[in-house]
């Protein structure tokens, strides 16, 4: 049976202490969370290619479906039929929950926006060009008062920046953090990692609410596990372990980690 979404904080006794938790539905790792993922925050899915970074964030907007938290998906790489196709050949058959999970497909990048923007009367008098955060914020608030999604998925960082055109990366990330805390859903941001070269990628991960790691850790010379850790979590106790990921029969599970 699946939970309640209510976790209480080590030693309450009282409801005025409980806090709401988005679970993850990954068997054993909202153990590991404290019951899952704090509502309202913003988390980080970051991890290198391999690491089923998307099939693990589609999961998680796929069992709340399932147990009645509808979701939105923006996909800023692969188009939405394309994710469709690959979850479905995992095992996540994304028909039953297709009034649950929406999606935003922004593939295009720019050209999407524009198209969107031409549409949005509201956000300039036709002279001035409408700034593409704007158009984007606009877009998820309608889509919200729509369809009322609880969840939010963004797929993926660095295309987004590079889309909103970014200048000051810290400034306007911690304004785009803030915004998506105030729109009231729980956002799951998927990310690369960043570069050993540079610094890029830290901002996002100091202002984001929690961190969740994925690695391919060589076992053998010729194997391969994928790991996952919850490096941060603000307002939760948890495990800082990493531990296997493993996905059987659609749905995403943990395990102790082989050394």
């Amino acid at each position: 049976m699946w939970g309640t979404g209510i976790s209480r904080r080590p030693g309450s006794s009282g409801g005025d202490r409980a806090r709401e938790v988005v679970p993850t539905f990954v068997r054993g790792f909202d153990d590991e969370l404290g019951g899952g993922v704090p509502k309202g925050h913003v988390v980080l899915l970051r991890g290198s290619t391999g690491t089923m970074k998307s099939s693990l964030a589609y999961s998680i907007l796929h069992r709340n479906a399932l147990a009645g938290r509808k979701g939105l998906y923006v996909t800023l790489e692969q188009d939405a039929a394309s994710l469709l196709h690959h979850v479905a050949a995992l095992g996540m058959d994304p028909r039953p929950v297709s009034d649950g999970v929406a999606f935003l497909d922004l593939s295009r990048g720019r050209e999407h926006l524009e198209e969107l923007a031409a549409n949005m009367e509201d956000l300039s008098d036709g002279r001035i060009a409408k700034p593409k955060t704007a158009i984007l914020k606009a877009e998820l608030t309608r889509l919200r008062r729509q369809q009322g999604y609880d969840l939010l998925v963004i797929d993926s960082w660095r295309p987004l920046q590079l889309i909103l055109e970014f200048r000051e990366p810290r400034a306007e990330t911690f304004a785009l953090f803030e915004w998506l805390r105030g729109l009231g859903c729980t956002t799951f941001l998927v990310a690369e990692l960043p570069s050993l070269s540079s610094e890029e990628g830290l901002e996002e991960e100091f202002l984001a609410d929690g961190v969740f790691y994925l690695r391919l850790e060589p076992v053998t010379p010729v194997s391969f596990q994928r790991r996952i850790q919850c490096a941060k979590m603000r307002s939760a106790n948890h495990s800082s372990d990493f531990y296997t990921l493993v996905l059987e029969g659609g749905r995403f599970e943990i395990a102790k980690a082989i050394s």
